[in-house]
């Protein structure tokens, strides 16, 4: 059907309303790709600091650290407690002591 020279499209409505939740979902998509990203980065940076100031307490104090605590309060060691939670095994003084980085909320 043609009114005044232009073809009618029934369904116009229809399709606009497709493509802006295909937009809403390709937006949403986005940004849950970046924060992902953001997290693991903040995680690596985390473990970086960590792993340094163990190796630090260790070569100034010749005994590695016995607790997350000791590593705060003396080698300025922070990080978001809300966000982290470090799992921190002590095993001796002259042991490498292991730890895991837990991100709360996953």
């Amino acid at each position: 059907m043609k009114r005044k020279g232009k073809i009618y499209i029934p369904y116009k409505p229809l399709i606009t309303i497709a493509l802006v939740i295909v937009l809403l979902v390709a937006f949403s998509y986005a940004i849950n790709r970046v924060s992902s990203g953001n997290e693991s980065q903040q995680t690596d940076i985390l473990d970086r600091a960590l792993n340094k100031s163990i190796t630090e307490c260790y070569a100034l104090e010749g005994s590695y650290p016995p607790d997350i605590k000791y590593l705060t309060e003396h080698y300025g060691l922070t990080y978001d407690k809300d966000d982290y939670r470090i799992d921190y095994t002590f095993i001796g003084s002259n042991i490498r002591p292991d730890y895991t980085i837990v991100v709360i909320g996953e």
